[in-house]
């Protein structure tokens, strides 16, 4: 049995992502319409049955009613699987199962919930209520603020329903990391720190995401003062989907499904080094959002190229500062470019269950799994034996670049310099004055990094900015083998301090 949630209290959670405005009802105070009491006609039935709605008559009220003043998103949400969730069950002779209704219907098994077609047609399908919450005292007093449904970002709305070996997309997401705020963010955000949320937030935090983001708001960087972690959304499942519309950015979806992403799935785009345009997360996919470079080029001392790069590394592009334009290494588009979900081919590939053999694989954990690589590699083991030899190639390449930079470090100049710099800022270590700015002192003055060669810089800055990135040159084999070739060549080279 999974440890988390069905139907449950959750019913009154409110719905992920929304940027719907709230419930409004049944009063004239609003200028909402005035919306009469249901009878036994209307809709859609099922197996032969004549739909009625004289059993609607406690706090759920069905999506018609929230149609009233909710007209747009209701049409949106018409055009959704979820509001179709009862008739697929019906198409497979499933429309009684009780093991099923809890997440094909509104309510169903609690009071006032969905009973059967004959009496409740109103309250088929996946609606409003099953995220928001039964809507009939707010739809009679629609001016009353506390009874208002409020907005929660939070996975396990979702998770009310999307869990279980059919489909473990709740499950699967809690293992990722993208379920909780990196934790040495959580106390910046927590203290309300000056300017963490608003720089780090944009991909760490749903909660800024989804307010700075998809709704456009000034968001304070105090908004999550106070706060314990798990009362901090990371990026859940509203973040990526989009839980009312259909969006078409869904490159390949099988079943009829749409996923209602977001964001398009594949994106193609022209490699720059231009840092802004590097940074602009329109250029990319749905994972590109976040996952591009940050403010950083190969002359910035203090810091390495945070990591985060991996739809740069895709599209193979570097950015460089705007006083050296060129690149350091040319662009070069991955091989992968035109695999059929980019991304998502290989880290959130999907299994439907096989009854009493496997349960089904939603590829929300994000690991790299195997099986969209069949279609251009033969089989799984082929894809991953192919991994396995270009990760140790790769190692092996890395392990060039920083053996290189270290032996420039322990040339008779570099030694002589780095003991003084030491010895001026108390460190008692004198390895690795390649490095950026450490611990070991300041040395971003002219002093210490000034004069280290540019040579130096650039090879420094293309082993962090693969490192860093990860994916062992998966991502764009090519640009990555290139780009450590031509960092080690510049460490061999480079010239001795000044």
């Amino acid at each position: 049995m999974s440890k988390f949630p069905r139907k449950s209290s959750l019913h009154a959670m409110i719905v992920i992502g929304l940027s719907l405005p709230i419930f409004l009802g049944m009063t004239g105070t609003t200028g909402c319409p005035v919306v009469p009491p249901p009878d036994d006609g209307g809709g859609g039935g099922g197996g032969g049955v004549t739909p009625g709605d004289s059993g609607v008559t406690g706090k759920f009220k069905g999506a018609s009613v929230c149609m009233q003043c909710h007209s747009n998103i209701h049409t949106d949400w018409v055009g959704t699987l979820h509001s179709k969730a009862l008739e697929t069950l019906e198409a497979i002779g499933q429309g009684t199962n009780a093991n099923c209704l809890g997440c094909h219907t509104v309510g169903f098994g609690e009071e006032g919930g969905y009973v059967d077609r004959a009496t409740t047609n109103s309250l088929a399908g996946v609606q409003c209520e099953n995220c928001h919450g039964g809507a009939a005292e707010h739809a009679m007093n629609a001016s009353d603020e506390s009874l208002r449904p409020k907005v929660s970002i939070m996975a396990d709305v979702c998770g009310q329903c999307h869990t279980g070996e059919n489909h473990p997309n709740f499950e699967d997401w809690g293992m990722s990391k993208h379920a909780a705020v990196e934790p040495e963010l959580v106390p910046a955000f927590a203290a309300g720190t000056a300017g963490r949320l608003n720089t780090c937030g944009k991909c760490h935090s749903g909660d800024f995401f989804y307010r700075s983001i998809l709704k456009g708001e000034t968001v304070p960087d105090n908004a999550l003062a106070g706060l314990a972690s798990e009362q901090m959304a990371g990026i859940t499942c509203a973040i990526c989907h989009n839980p009312h519309a259909k969006t078409g950015n869904a490159a390949t979806p099988e079943d009829g499904r749409d996923y209602q992403l977001r964001f398009p799935q594949i994106a193609f785009t022209t490699p720059t080094t231009d840092l802004t345009m590097a940074q602009d997360r329109t250029r990319f996919n749905l994972c590109g959002q976040c996952h591009h470079t940050r403010d950083r080029v190969w002359t910035d001392s203090s810091r390495e190229p945070h990591p985060s790069d991996q739809a740069n590394v895709f599209f193979g592009e570097i950015p460089s500062p705007a006083m050296f334009p060129d690149p350091i290494v040319p662009p070069r588009a991955s091989v992968h470019l035109n695999a059929a979900e980019q991304c998502s081919t290989c880290h959130v590939a999907r299994k439907p269950i096989v009854e009493g053999v496997a349960p089904a694989v939603s590829g929300h954990t994000f690991e790299v799994t195997y099986i969209g690589c069949v279609q251009c590699h033969g089989s799984e083991e082929a894809a991953e034996s192919k991994l396995n030899g270009l990760k140790a190639e790769i190692d092996v390449r890395l392990a060039l670049v920083e053996e290189a930079l270290e032996a420039w470090s322990a040339r008779p100049a570099q030694v002589t310099w780095c003991g003084a710099l030491a010895a001026a800022t108390g460190c008692a270590s004198v390895e690795h004055c390649w490095e950026f700015t450490s611990e070991c002192g300041p040395k971003n003055d002219a002093g210490g990094q000034g004069k280290i060669p540019n040579n130096i810089k650039k090879a420094r800055y293309i082993l962090y900015y693969v490192r860093e990135g990860g994916g062992s040159g998966a991502h764009n084999p090519d640009f990555v083998r290139e780009a450590l070739m031509i960092a080690e060549e510049l460490a061999l080279t480079a010239p001795d301090v000044p």
